[in-house]
């Protein structure tokens, strides 16, 4: 069943895939335009990310009796930002394809959304450059560290 669901999910991703292909192809011969572009993708995964966080801080702020304006201009940046997509896709084509595409291409960037940033704080994890870190109550440092002393006194000995 693993499987079959497995096969489910691919087949799906590539008609969405073929789909997403398809509109940007009609929409650049007819409009001179894609309308999913990366643009538009990143400000609608910020603008989704802004609506988020800014109900959450609205509502940690109501319960907590606290200042809730913060959460609110949060949201409205958020909204701002997801306005501006609709703005730039009804810019670039007409009125009713711009919105009936907005409006499609918003709810696939709602659901990639948290895929995308789970991808990125991966890749920013992989990145990062991090090092080890060695426990220093650990006996193999100790016997490390003595070997260490031991080659440094036998040098500073025969330097003498």
């Amino acid at each position: 069943m693993v499987v079959l669901s497995i096969i489910g999910v691919v087949i799906v991703l590539f008609i969405v895939y073929r789909l997403i292909q398809y509109s940007n192809r009609h929409s650049l011969k007819k409009y001179n335009y894609e309308i999913f572009n990366v643009g538009t993708f990143f400000l609608s995964v910020l603008g989704y990310v802004a609506l988020f966080f800014g109900y959450s801080w609205y509502g940690d702020a109501l319960q907590d009796h606290t200042d809730i304006l913060n959460g609110e201009l949060v949201i409205g940046i958020g909204i701002l930002l997801l306005c501006s997509v609709i703005y730039f896709n009804v810019n670039r084509t007409s009125l009713f394809y711009g919105l009936i595409m907005s409006i499609v291409t918003g709810a696939f960037y709602l659901v990639a959304t948290p895929f995308i940033l789970a991808v990125i704080v991966m890749g920013v994890a992989y990145f990062s450059q991090t090092k080890p870190v060695f426990n220093v109550n650990d006996w193999s440092c100790v016997v490390l560290k003595a070997k260490v002393g031991y080659f440094l006194y036998l040098f500073l000995y025969n330097m003498v």
